[in-house]
């Protein structure tokens, strides 16, 4: 899962990706979104590995929205929960499900090449 992550949340740098920690921390970005006020928005998602098993119960997916008014003052940071949660959480155990396969392929491939080589 944890290459899976990765592959998924390659559009944003990380702040934290620790294999050992089971955690992955992206930095904060954006896409020029401002709320009614013209206040900039910003999220900030947070993957926890619970297991090595590619299972939903396995990972936890987190996003935090920070709001600053202009020139990046007076910040408020809060734990959001959306849809996003889950479409990035899905979509990580989805890609994790077609990595083990194609690995599963390329190992009984490479099994049979070191069966069938001649020395």
């Amino acid at each position: 899962m944890w290459r899976a992550s990765i592959e998924i949340l390659d559009f944003v740098s990380f702040t934290n990706a620790s294999y050992s920690g089971g955690i992955i921390i992206t930095d904060w970005f954006s896409h020029n979104k401002k709320d009614e006020a013209g206040n900039k928005k910003e999220i900030k998602i947070t993957v926890r590995f619970l297991s090595n098993e590619i299972r939903a119960e396995g990972i936890e997916v987190t996003i935090h929205e920070r709001i600053c008014e202009q020139n990046n003052i007076n910040c408020k940071i809060t734990k959001k929960k959306s849809k996003l949660e889950s479409e990035i959480k899905i979509a990580i155990l989805r890609k994790a499900a077609r990595l083990q396969i194609e690995d599963r392929k390329k190992f009984k491939k490479d099994k049979k090449k070191i069966g069938t080589a001649k020395y």
